[in-house]
């Protein structure tokens, strides 16, 4: 049975906006070699039959070092779930939420973050990330680990946004698939940004989206012709120079990229809510992009080329990342408008 313990050091609303609790175990600064690799997740951890190998996959690259869960708000509970089920694959388990720039340079939280061999970011606000965080010390530390340390990397919902050389951050209400393909400039696509915050090298000229299958009363539609709409805004500003990326995940979904960059994915094995998608550019420019206009991006049925792989519970497909051609155990599609949201489809390549 793992103990939890709560530390003098935890803190709950003081005047530094940081909260800091260890759930199990020591912090051990000397003795792990994490392997490096990253881990996208769709947005339902939790109810995910996906969740527990993806897990013990990632955790094992941290070779028994400290996990650490990072997010804003309040403490969750993601430490305290790996220290009641995967307690023997690290050394710690804990949690820190951080809630101001000034917390973000605090010296204290950024030694907690460098001290991670395996970093998972939370669901919830992923502009309150970029407002907390971008250009602070908790920043450098976070790519400090990407890049030097070279520890596992998580995220879920805005923590895998976050993750993607492109990112969408928004400011208020993020825009439904219909708003972006009936206008590819509306109002709520301002908060799109590149290559100014975490920098994952894998990820380079890739943005990403979460939750695509979700339907609820405050999220009406699907989010594939809204990661469609974020690809040709991107390819638009940069004029297809480089060739520009994305990954979607339905909530079920888990992408597990290893240190070679080879994606494979973990889902519940059923015929929906755990697909990944991996869309690139197919040479051709949206014909038609312009506010206040329906986004045109046909190319002939052919404007994006998709990779789609059904996750299951021990893990499937495989999808290389270094040249986004090979691939195996999933299936091509062409994703194309021929006139807004109502001109949307999604075709397999047969």
């Amino acid at each position: 049975m793992i103990r939890r313990l709560f530390h003098p050091e935890s803190r709950d609303g003081d005047s530094d906006n940081y909260d800091y609790s260890r759930e199990c175990g020591s912090v051990n600064r000397t003795s792990s070699t994490p392997t490096p690799c990253i881990l996208l997740i769709g947005g339902a951890e939790g109810k995910a039959s996906g969740e527990e190998p993806a897990t013990r996959w990632f955790l094992r690259n941290a070779e028994q070092g400290d996990y650490l869960a990072l997010g804003s708000g309040r403490i969750g509970r993601q430490a305290e779930f790996i220290c009641d089920n995967f307690g023997d694959f690290v050394s710690s388990s804990a949690e820190l939420s951080i809630n101001s720039e000034d917390a973000a340079n605090n010296p204290q939280v950024i030694e907690y973050i460098r001290d991670a061999e395996a970093l998972f970011i939370r669901g919830g606000d992923q502009n309150q990330y970029e407002d907390y965080w971008e250009g602070t010390g908790v920043e450098a530390a976070i790519n400090y680990l990407i890049n030097e340390k070279k520890v596992p990397i998580a995220g879920t919902s805005a923590g895998m946004a976050i993750l993607g050389d492109y990112y969408y951050a928004p400011a208020h209400k993020g825009v439904l698939s219909s708003e972006i393909l009936n206008n590819p400039f509306h109002k709520n696509t301002k908060d799109i940004y590149q290559s100014d915050f975490i920098q994952v090298p894998i990820l380079k000229n890739v943005i990403t989206d979460t939750h695509l299958d979700r339907i609820t009363g405050s999220n009406p539609e699907t989010r594939y012709g809204r990661i469609f709409g974020f690809l040709a805004r991107v390819v638009h500003e940069k004029n297809n120079q480089p060739p520009v990326f994305a990954i979607g995940l339905e909530e079920g979904a888990f992408v597990a990229i290893d240190d070679k960059g080879i994606a494979q994915v973990f889902g519940n094995g059923s015929t929906e809510g755990q697909d990944a998608y991996f869309l690139q550019t197919n040479g051709a420019l949206p014909e038609q992009i312009q506010p206040d206009l329906p986004l045109i991006w046909n190319n002939n049925g052919q404007a994006v080329k998709v990779y789609r792989i059904c996750g299951t519970p021990e893990g499937s497909g495989q999808f290389d990342l270094n040249n986004w051609s090979n691939a195996s155990g999933g299936r091509w599609e062409y994703w194309f408008t021929t006139g807004g949201y109502s001109g949307f489809q999604r075709k397999p390549i047969h």
